[in-house]
C-alpha cells in the first residue's frame, strides 16, 4: 500500500508543479507537430496521461482547442505516460542485474508508443484514418450517457495521500520529495518481499495463469487498469516483478498495451458524461477520446502480430539498456532527455511552423457546423472591427 501511496504522492506533487503549466499547453498548440509534443512533455508534467488526456477532451469541450490541435496531442500523451514507471526502475540502482532488467521492461513501453505515435501521426495527417474511425463510434454512443467506474484502490490510496498534501499546504516540491522516498523505501520492500514470497511454485503460476500467452497478459493489463483507472499505477507495479526475472520484456508487453487501452476509457467515460445533451463541444470531446481508444487499439493490431515489428521494441530497449544502466546519471539523463528536455525543445522549435495547414480531421456534422459558425462569427467580428477602424480614420 505504500508503494501506491507514493505512486499517488507522485502524480499529486507533480500536479501541483505542473497542472496549470499543461492546461497553458494544452490550450496553445499551433500545430499537429507542436501538439504532438505538448501531449509528450503535459504528460510527463503531471505524470498521467489519463489526467492529460481527460484535461484535453474538456478544453475541446469548452471550445479552447479544436479536435484538430487535440488528436495529436492524444498520441504524444501515450509516450509521456511512460515517464512513471521509468523513475520507479531508478529504485533497482543498488542491484546492476535488477537496475538493467527494470529498465528494459519500462522501456520496452517506451519504444511500442514512439514507434506507433510517430506512424499514426503521419497516417492521420495524410489519410484522416484515426479521426474517420472515432467519428463512427461518437456518432453510435452520443446520447448515450456517463458510466462511473469504482476504484477501489482510490477509495483507499486517495485519503491518505489526500492527507500527507494537506501536511505540506499543497506544496508540489515537497510532495515530490516525499513522494521520492516512499517510493524508494517501498520499492525495497516490495521487492524484498517479492523474493521471498515467488517461490518456483509461484513464479510458474503467474507466468502460466497471467503472463501465458500475449492474450492473458493483455487481458490482465487492459482489465486492472479499468480497475484502478491509472495506467501509470499499473505499468508501475510490474516493473519490480521484470527487475527479478520472474517476467521477461517480451513477455510483459502484451501486458503493458492492454494498460494502454485501459487507460484510453477514462477519458471516453469523462467524453461520454459530457456528450450526454448532444452539443457540438460535448460531441468533439467525444471523438477526441475516441481517438485516443482507436490509436491504442489500430497500434496493437497493425505492429504487435508482426514480428519484425514486435520484437523491435524489446531490442531497443535492451540496446539502451546497457548504456542507460552504466550509473545513475545516465538514467536520470534519459528520463530527463526524453520526457522533458526533448519535447520542450521541439516544441519551442516548431510552434511557429506552418507545417500540415492541409490537415482536416473527419468530425461529425455537429461539430463541422459549429466550426463553420464559429469561423462566420470570427469573419463578422474582424469585419465589424475593420469598419470601425475606417471609420475612426475618416473622422479624424
Amino acid at each position: 500500500m505504500l508503494f501506491f501511496t507514493s505512486l499517488d504522492l507522485l502524480g499529486e506533487g507533480f500536479d501541483l508543479l505542473g497542472d496549470d503549466a499543461a492546461e497553458a499547453l494544452l490550450a496553445s498548440t499551433a500545430n499537429p507537430i507542436t501538439g504532438f509534443f505538448t501531449g509528450i512533455l503535459a504528460t510527463t508534467l503531471v505524470q498521467s496521461s489519463s489526467t492529460t488526456t481527460s484535461l484535453t477532451v474538456a478544453l475541446v469541450a469548452a471550445g479552447t482547442i479544436t479536435p484538430q490541435a487535440a488528436i495529436p496531442v492524444m498520441l504524444g500523451a501515450n509516450i509521456g505516460t511512460n515517464v512513471t514507471n521509468t523513475i520507479v526502475a531508478l529504485g533497482h540502482f543498488h542491484n546492476k542485474e535488477e537496475f538493467k532488467r527494470a529498465f528494459t521492461g519500462s522501456m520496452v513501453l517506451d519504444f511500442f508508443n514512439i514507434i506507433a505515435a510517430i506512424l499514426f501521426l503521419v497516417i492521420e495527417i495524410f489519410t484522416r484514418f484515426l479521426s474517420w474511425s472515432a467519428t463512427g463510434l461518437t456518432n453510435v454512443l452520443v446520447g448515450v450517457g456517463a458510466i462511473d467506474l469504482f476504484s477501489p484502490l482510490d477509495y483507499i490510496v486517495d485519503p491518505i495521500a489526500g492527507f500527507i498534501v494537506g501536511l505540506t499546504q499543497e506544496t508540489g516540491w515537497i510532495v515530490l520529495i516525499i513522494a521520492f522516498a516512499l517510493l524508494y523505501f517501498s520499492l525495497r520492500g516490495l521487492v524484498k518481499a517479492l523474493k521471498a514470497i515467488l517461490n518456483e511454485d509461484l513464479q510458474e503460476k503467474v507466468k502460466k495463469y497471467l503472463f501465458g500467452s500475449w492474450w492473458q497478459a493483455m487481458l490482465f493489463g487492459l482489465v486492472i487498469t479499468v480497475a484502478v483507472q491509472s495506467s501509470s499505477i499499473t505499468t508501475s507495479v510490474i516493473v519490480p516483478i521484470i527487475a527479478l526475472g520472474v517476467v521477461l520484456a517480451m513477455q510483459a508487453l502484451p501486458y503493458f498495451l492492454g494498460t494502454n487501452i485501459g487507460t484510453s476509457t477514462t477519458a471516453l467515460i469523462a467524453a461520454m458524461s459530457l456528450a450526454t445533451d448532444g452539443s457540438p463541444e460535448g460531441v468533439a470531446s467525444l471523438t477526441v477520446a475516441w481517438v485516443h481508444m482507436v490509436f491504442d487499439i489500430y497500434s496493437i493490431i497493425l505492429l504487435y502480430p508482426i514480428k519484425y515489428t514486435r520484437k523491435l521494441p524489446v531490442w531497443l530497449a535492451e540496446k539502451s539498456a546497457d548504456f542507460v544502466t552504466a550509473g545513475r546519471v545516465a538514467a536520470i539523463g534519459y528520463i530527463a532527455l526524453i520526457f522533458y528536455a526533448l519535447p520542450f525543445g521541439a516544441i519551442w522549435l516548431t510552434q511557429d511552423w506552418e507545417v500540415a495547414t492541409f490537415y482536416e480531421p473527419v468530425v461529425p456534422q455537429e461539430v463541422e457546423q459549429l466550426e463553420q459558425e464559429t469561423q462566420a462569427s470570427d469573419g463578422a467580428q474582424a469585419q465589424d472591427a475593420a469598419s470601425e477602424n475606417e471609420n475612426s480614420s475618416d473622422t479624424e
